[in-house]
Parts: structure tokens; sequence; C-alpha cells
């Protein structure tokens, strides 16, 4: 079945478990953009420059990766790269209501997170050989179904928070930013911004 040859390929183990945090990460700070915008910065048109700087940032990413992966290990661009959407979100946790700074953090933040997903793939398929080599088996079709379910794990749980949060911190009854408190702004953030920070954080020591 293919839950033995999950746990017992332990390196595929910590790879998806890496790589599920990551996702949480990503998809619960995306899935927030336009209640961000609305209601901390008051701007709900601001978030269609949002989802252009993410489009372009991975898109550029997605380009530039090949020339980076022939100068550089993948373990020193996994940590560059988690560098760079720290960076990002500290930059973005901080900024003003003002674009300049707010599209510099989506570009730091989106770009390294692009990495980081290439390089998720890259270590899922090097699992294949470690398992082989392990259990004499390559179980090329059980490691790559983990990557759909894993996506589909970040989302129910992106969901789940930003449900939560917009409840809590009172958005759902809010017409406008100046219904909403100071601190349901901040909760709106830290959810945003520091919960995810600390899922990638930790999907990166997990596979360090």
């Amino acid at each position: 079945g293919a839950l033995p040859i999950f746990f017992k390929n332990d390196q595929l183990l910590i790879t998806a478990i890496s790589m599920a945090l990551d996702m949480i990460g990503y998809v619960t700070t995306t899935s927030f953009g336009l209640y961000v915008f609305k209601y901390a910065y008051g701007d709900e048109s601001m978030y269609a420059s949002f989802a252009l700087i993410l489009g372009v940032s991975q898109i550029a990413a997605l380009a530039v990766f090949p020339r980076v992966a022939k100068k550089y290990a993948r373990a020193k661009i996994y940590k560059i790269a988690t560098v760079v959407v720290v960076i990002g979100y500290i930059v973005f946790f901080f900024a003003p209501m003002n674009m300049l700074f707010i599209g510099i953090a989506g570009i730091l933040l989106f770009v390294g997170q692009a990495f980081i997903q290439i390089l998720m793939l890259m270590f899922l398929a090097d699992t294949i050989e470690y398992g082989h080599y392990k259990l004499g088996k390559r179980n090329e079709s059980v490691t790559f179904s983990i990557q759909p379910f894993i996506n589909k794990m970040g989302g129910a749980v992106a969901s789940g928070v930003v449900g939560a949060t917009v409840i809590l911190s009172g958005i759902n009854d809010a017409n406008s930013a100046a219904d909403v408190s100071s601190e349901g702004l901040l909760m709106l953030k830290v959810a945003m911004l520091i919960f995810p920070l600390i899922c990638i954080i930790l999907g990166y020591i997990l596979y360090s």
C-alpha cells in the first residue's frame, strides 16, 4: 500500500511535511490578499496590483531558476530563497499603505516562494532514488501523488485560517476598513504574514 511506502521512506516523509508547511504558508498568504487590502490598507484596488506582482514574480523566478541551479547547490538556493521570503514577510508586515513598499515585499516574497516550490518538486523526485536504494522499489506514482494531496491540504488549512480570522477579527461584520478595530487588523496581518512565515521557517528547519 501507499502508506507503508510513505512512512518507510524517511526522506519522502520529511520532504512531504516540509512541502505541506510551505504550501500552507503560501496559500494562507495569497488567500488573505483581498481582505488585507480592503480592511488593513483601505484600498481594495491595490489587490489587482498585488495579484499582478504575484504572477510576474513567479514567472520571472521560473525563467531564471535554471541558470541559478547551474551555479549553486540546491541546499544553498533553498537557504537563500527562505531568507528572501523572510525579508519579504517582514517588510510586508511593517509596510505603510504604499504600493512601492508592498510591491518590493511582494516581489521578494513570491520570487523566493517560487524557488522553494520548484526545489520541493526536485527534492520529491530525489526521494524516489533514495526509496529505490532503501526499499528496492522506485514507487514513482506514490511519490508524485503526494503533491496534489499536499496542495489540497494546504488549501483546506488556509481556508480554515482565513475563515476563523475573518470572524474573530470582526471583518465578517465590517463594511469598510474604518469598521475594523486595531486589534482586528493586527490579527488579520498576523494570520496573513506571521503564521505563514512560521510555517515556511519550520519547513526549512525540518528539511535542513
